[in-house]
């Protein structure tokens, strides 16, 4: 057995010397800096400690006036093989050199280029809006209903008037530092230019998620774009048609399997109880077909103003009158009449939401009934083109059609969320109005069920809309760079959006039901927005986004998503710009290239072996190994059918018999369980546990929801109050660095969750929200990054133990004796 060697005294002696002189960086102690950086460039040059010593030399003497030696060490810099740290030299390089002073033209400009195809021309970026802040009066509570209003985000970067650049990402690449060397690659920061002295932000390797400044580069637009290539909408159209059918079967089976089955009950209390009041409903027993075309059919038709009756109820939604759109963006005004103009369609009827969280969405059934609703949050916290942008997007759902499916399906799921809902806020109220303890429980626990069930029934409804929502996304991303000439523009609202998402959960302390039961509409998803938009406070974008672009797994892990990866629609948009000679919004065109194929009359068997051996085989064992029982079958009806034609008739009955089939389908998805449980929840040990911050979560671009990897995470707790909590719907660990979901079950199943003092188990998360709690579990890192818990611990000494691995095993044995008793009962 090997035994590790020990550390080289030179390699410890240059790290010190490195930790000290950026210390000493970040006092302004820059001669004591300059001798401890420079003597780590002697001993470690082209090692990970010397390029950040070298990078922190760059600041040290742009700091002391000497930037002739900081501009020879930026191209010595420029000249690394590593893309990351040249990327960052040539921008120093940049900032460091004065610019030449601009040649007297010689003649007249060129006239513009031919204008898109779309028939309208994009607007120059020249009109801008004077500052504006967040504020305004906020919409109180609404008693009626207990919804509650969602508080002023208050984000750096917000300021319209601000010109903000952000820096590139840390490096990543190797370099030719020997095998053992523990260090890490440098990280990056950006020199600042508009003063001689450095501070902490600039220099590599002293920046933190303290220090760390968010940014814009502000970078430009197309004034005359070229056109794109036209959007393939007829196939588009029909998927989107075919996910509402597939939504109606859906609905249609959940209504009917309720029916049955609250019939069933009431058959079971009727033969227990002897009393006329537990008859069953006659009227449950028919064909549900027929109501379910009839409530689809009106709820489209009529979905622009149950929408707005919606949003006027829990929202107090109102008018935007186009003087007041006027004076937040002269350019969305233009927008508007010139491409409806051009599309020869009706400009749609736009609405206000008095909420400070910024959120933009279209909604109806025909373009003429059509509306565009934006909140008053997007208004004062986007710039006048970022605002034209997200109009841009909305038109082109509009024009696209997508947005008609989109709001049926939008109604029909929030016929469930609104019981989930309604019945937590109205049972609060009624369990006030009683003294009776046992009355009050007895409530409580038929609320919660009630509750949870409606709760499980939306999550459900959403399934079919998800690959329609996600693929929207990208057309209509397409369609507000091609109409305005501004992907830039775009990727800042984008970005803003999803910072004023984070910043008002973290004011509000929980996540509203407005964003959850809209989230399907909105540009950005909730669930991305939790993480990405409070990281981006704390580390660069291209940084916290590197998984999104690079993680060769991602298509896979984005099935329960409404929304495609940020990052990934970022780096469209900087395609976008770069097809149009633009300087990028983010350094993110270029990255997560991925492999080209390999060629040969083998690579599809090199591919399924090489897949079976991948980790995603294993990530997906449970669903991957249904359609491996099916294999199963194969064999046991070729052995049947072998012996029916042998004298070995004990075996014949296996040919053809279907029960197999439905018995082996949830034997596969129990032996995939099985074979994944070991990976998914190792042992958590206090030596091996770790408390990352989540910009080092989001950075890793290779992990996998199966790298469980155990943390210890501290914070405070948030989400709702209440039974509407009492499952973990929405629980989130509020962290020095940002915000993480977790996910809890019981380690008494739901019983345990809505009855807990059955079981002794007093204490559920929900009870613990707004405490500081320290967080122990297995993160998770996909589309969302979350942590499964294994236990929450208050200060006060309150302990919520979660039940991940029990639950994972009981429901794989569960399905292994469903199989079993299928098999045995024979075809009927």
């Amino acid at each position: 057995m090997a035994h590790p060697t020990n550390p080289n005294p030179a390699d410890s002696s240059a790290k010190q010397s490195l930790e000290a002189g950026l210390a000493a960086l970040k006092q302004q102690d820059y001669p004591t800096a300059i001798a401890l950086l420079e003597s780590v460039t002697q001993t470690a040059a082209n090692g990970p400690s010397g390029i950040r010593a070298q990078m922190g030399l760059v600041a040290a003497y742009k700091a002391t006036g000497n930037v002739k030696k900081a501009i020879a060490l930026c191209s010595s810099l420029a000249k690394s093989p590593n893309s990351q740290v040249k990327t960052w030299a040539d921008r120093a390089l940049t900032e460091l050199t004065p610019p030449r002073p601009p040649k007297p033209p010689a003649n007249k400009p060129k006239s513009a280029e031919t204008p898109p195809e779309t028939g309208f021309v994009a607007f120059d970026a020249g009109t801008k809006s004077p500052k504006k802040t967040p504020g305004g009066d906020r919409p109180t509570a609404d008693k009626k209903t207990g919804f509650l209003p969602l508080e002023p985000t208050a984000a750096p970067g917000n300021a319209k008037s601000q010109h903000i650049s952000p820096p590139p990402p840390p490096p990543t690449g190797q370099t030719s530092e020997p095998e053992n060397s523990t260090e890490t690659a440098p990280d990056t920061a950006e020199i600042s230019g508009e003063n001689s002295s450095a501070s902490p932000t600039d220099i590599p390797g002293v920046a933190s998620p303290d220090t760390y400044q968010l940014t814009w580069r502000e970078a430009g637009r197309a004034k005359s774009p070229r056109p794109l290539k036209p959007l393939k909408l007829l196939e588009f159209r029909l998927q989107a048609v075919a996910s509402a059918i597939a939504l109606f079967f859906l609905a249609r089976f959940v209504l009917q399997f309720l029916l049955t089955n609250t019939n069933s009950l009431l058959v079971q209390l009727y033969i227990f109880t002897r009393l006329p009041i537990f008859a069953p409903i006659q009227l449950f027993y028919r064909d549900p077909t027929p109501f379910v075309q009839m409530v689809f059919g009106l709820l489209l038709a009529s979905s622009p103003w149950l929408i707005d009756a919606l949003l006027k109820l829990f929202c107090g939604i109102e008018t935007l009158r186009g003087s007041v759109l006027s004076k937040h963006s002269k350019e969305a005004s233009r927008v508007l009449r010139s491409y409806c103009t051009k599309q020869n369609m009706p400009v749609p009827v736009l609405k206000l939401l008095p909420l400070n969280v910024p959120v933009a969405f279209s909604y109806g059934c025909l373009p003429r009934f059509a509306r565009i609703a934006v909140s008053r949050g997007l208004l004062e916290q986007l710039t006048d083109d970022e605002i034209a942008t997200i109009f841009a997007r909305e038109l082109g759902h509009i024009s696209h059609w997508d947005f008609a499916p989109m709001s049926l399906a939008l109604l029909v799921i929030q016929i469930p969320y609104l019981i989930y809902w309604q019945v937590a806020h109205w049972q609060e109220r009624l369990c006030d109005l009683m003294t009776i303890e046992f009355l009050r429980s007895a409530v409580k626990f038929v609320a919660a069920a009630i509750s949870a069930i409606s709760y499980g029934i939306y999550k459900l409804l959403r399934w079919p809309m998800l690959w329609v929502s996600r693929r929207r996304v990208y057309f209509s991303d397409r369609t507000a760079a091609e109409i305005t000439g501004n992907p830039n523009g775009l990727t800042r609202a984008l970005g803003k959006i999803a910072i004023g998402i984070a910043d008002n959960i973290e004011q509000q302390k929980q996540t509203s039901f407005f964003l959850e039961s809209f989230d399907l509409l909105l540009p950005v998803g909730v669930g991305q927005a939790v993480t990405l938009g409070s990281a981006a406070f704390h580390a660069p974008l291209e940084q916290i986004l590197q998984w999104d672009v690079s993680n060769r797994e991602r298509n896979w892990l984005t099935v329960n998503s409404a929304h495609p990866l940020l990052g990934e629609r970022f780096k469209l948009l900087a395609l976008y710009a770069q097809f149009w000679k633009l300087e990028t919004e983010l350094d993110l065109a270029n990255a997560g290239v991925p492999e080209q194929p390999r060629k040969g009359k083998l690579s599809l068997f090199k591919s399924i072996v090489e897949f079976k051996d991948s980790k995603l085989f294993l990530q997906g064992a449970p669903f991957f190994g249904i359609p491996m029982s099916l294999a199963i079958v194969g064999v046991l009806w070729l052995i049947g059918g072998i012996f029916s034609r042998t004298s070995f008739w004990q075996l014949d009955w296996l040919w053809g018999d279907r029960s197999i089939i439905w018995g082996c389908l949830p034997i596969g998805f129990s032996i995939g369980t099985l074979m994944r449980i070991n990976y998914f929840f190792p042992d958590i040990t206090p030596r091996e546990t770790a408390s990352p911050s989540l910009p080092e979560i989001l950075s890793n671009p290779e992990s996998l929801p199966l790298d469980a990897e155990p943390v210890r995470l501290e914070g405070q707790l948030l989400g709702r109050s209440g039974i509407d909590n009492w499952l973990g719907q929405d629980l989130i660990l509020q962290t020095a660095t940002g915000l993480v979901r977790l996910h809890y079950v019981s380690r008494f199943g739901y019983i345990g969750s809505l009855w807990p003092f059955l079981f002794k188990e007093t204490t559920r998360p929900s009870d613990l929200i707004g405490t500081s709690v320290v967080a122990t579990g297995w993160l998770r890192r996909g589309a969302t990054v979350a942590i499964d818990l294994e236990s929450l611990r208050s200060q006060g000494g309150k302990v919520s133990d979660s039940g991940h691995p029990i639950w994972s095993a009981i429901l794989a044995f569960a399905a292994a004796l469903w199989g079993a008793y299928i098999i045995i009962q024979g075809p009927r």
